[in-house]
């Protein structure tokens, strides 16, 4: 099984991800982790140190998933906390990579919440502040997290406040807040200032300099 080419792994995996138990994948995907050194060793052009293929078939594979993920059923998509797990757990550099991929499935809040959930559950607490700054700047594209594409103004503002005020996360949040809600002219001005405020007495000093050192666009 792990000695066929990596296209007909590729093809096969999405053959069961689409028709068969997600289990199936994480079971696959497991027995290829678990058989690392092995195939590493039969399948390495170079030596047991450099070439890595079993590494760079489970990053091409998650790309791959990334890039396909909308073709999945909702049910499918939840699932993807599961598989971070156990990804993170083989190597926690594939951190960006299930980031962006869980980002690209949510569907609520709560949904996004669980991302840096199942991220700060299975990071140092230094690489998961790093990765909460590019899922910070990701959150912005259309392309990449529907669901915030889709609210309008006043829900991104709302999502912003339970950020901020529930889920102590302004850092994950302000770069939406300047890219999407504060730049616009129908926006809640009272409600921005009071978290512009909030961010400006923030203990992350880095984020305290980003807001002191911002200023709105309003006339």
């Amino acid at each position: 099984m792990f000695l066929i080419g990596f296209e007909k792994l590729i093809y096969f995996l999405f053959f069961i991800s689409y028709r068969t138990s997600f289990d199936t994948l994480v079971d696959i995907l497991k027995n290829m982790m678990s058989h690392e050194k092995e195939i590493d060793a039969q399948q390495n052009g170079l030596d047991n140190q450099h070439d890595l293929p079993v590494y760079h078939r489970i990053r091409d594979t998650l790309n791959t998933f990334k890039h396909e993920v909308d073709n999945f059923e909702s049910e499918k998509k939840r699932q993807f906390s599961s598989l971070a797990s156990v990804v993170l757990q083989f190597s926690k550099t594939f951190a960006p990579i299930m980031g962006e991929l869980m980002i690209k499935t949510v569907q609520t809040k709560e949904e996004l919440e669980q991302v840096l959930k199942v991220l700060e559950e299975n990071l140092p607490s230094y690489y998961f502040q790093r990765i909460v700054a590019e899922l910070a700047k990701l959150i912005t594209n259309d392309d990449s997290c529907s669901f915030i594409a889709q609210l309008t103004v006043e829900q991104k503002l709302d999502l912003a406040e339970w950020f901020i005020q529930e889920k102590k996360r302004p850092a994950f949040i302000f770069d939406l807040l300047k890219d999407s809600v504060f730049n616009q002219s129908s926006v809640d001005k009272q409600r921005c200032q009071s978290l512009i405020q909030q961010l400006r007495q923030s203990d992350d000093l880095y984020l305290k300099q980003q807001a002191m050192e911002y200023t709105v666009s309003w006339d």
